[in-house]
């Protein structure tokens, strides 16, 4: 279908097909995946998670010589990619219920599954070393070998590289040397203090926040490894606070 196409017409031009990047959210991977498809095949993660295009017109992989769509042909309209499905008039409120938030660590993309197992994976962990867990939780995703990492294929049981982590860490106090502001700094000492901060508490309500669009970045990582850097050596505050400002923070610097 093209732009001017009837919403039961099709002229099979292919040019809805050509010339423009499908994103693809986790629920479009994994029906195109459960058909057999190989995920190198049809995804690229550069820079994040799409359908890849090929010649110089940028065809969808899956668009044939006769400007057919395989995957509709072969499988039926319901398999195709959300946007695909709703072309060219796209439901805002649908595309809120897929899954397209995806994150971004060294060369590897990872999913909003993994991101959670992450944060779960903290809630027993002491303020002052959520900073160097999360460095090891990131290694960990970098070395599963994969460009897109899915709950499927994730194994939490590789171990972190040391070196790695010493060059990471390095590299993420020079972004808050950067990014913070001496003026954010004392704005983030005004957030209200309480006796103890509660780690399991702040990984719920930094759960609340990935959900939402405000925290679909792929530079995610990396703002949460500034904000750990952060409250490591500052004293207890409350969680829900810190959560607040964490995402008012990183709108303003990332």
């Amino acid at each position: 279908m093209k732009f001017g196409c009837g919403e039961t017409t099709c002229a099979n031009c292919g040019a809805c097909c050509r010339g423009w990047d499908i994103e693809l959210s986790k629920e479009d991977i994994r029906t195109i995946a459960k058909k057999g498809y190989d995920i190198n095949r049809f995804l690229s993660t550069d820079p994040m998670p799409r359908m890849k295009n090929v010649g110089k017109e940028k065809n969808c992989i899956f668009l044939d010589k006769n400007n057919f769509c395989v995957i509709h042909t072969r499988h039926g309209h319901d398999v195709k990619p959300n946007t695909c499905k709703q072309y060219p008039k796209l439901d805002k409120e649908r595309m809120k219920e897929c899954d397209y938030a995806f994150y971004r660590h060294s060369k590897t993309t990872f999913s909003r599954d993994i991101m959670i197992t992450i944060l779960d994976n903290l809630k027993r962990v002491r303020k002052e070393d959520l900073f160097q867990m999360f460095l090891e939780e990131l290694d960990t995703v970098r070395k599963q070998g994969k460009k897109y990492v899915d709950v499927f294929n994730y194994d939490d049981t590789k171990k972190a590289s040391g070196l790695r982590n010493f060059i990471f860490e390095r590299t993420a106090k020079r972004t808050i040397n950067v990014k913070l502001t001496e003026r954010e700094r004392e704005e983030f000492k005004k957030i209200e203090l309480t006796d103890k901060l509660d780690v399991a508490v702040l990984m719920e309500e930094l759960k609340k926040k990935i959900p939402e669009n405000i925290a679909s970045n792929e530079n995610l990582p990396k703002m949460l490894l500034a904000f750990f850097y952060l409250i490591q050596n500052e004293e207890p505050r409350d969680a829900a606070g810190l959560v607040n400002y964490f995402f008012e923070w990183n709108a303003k610097r990332f």
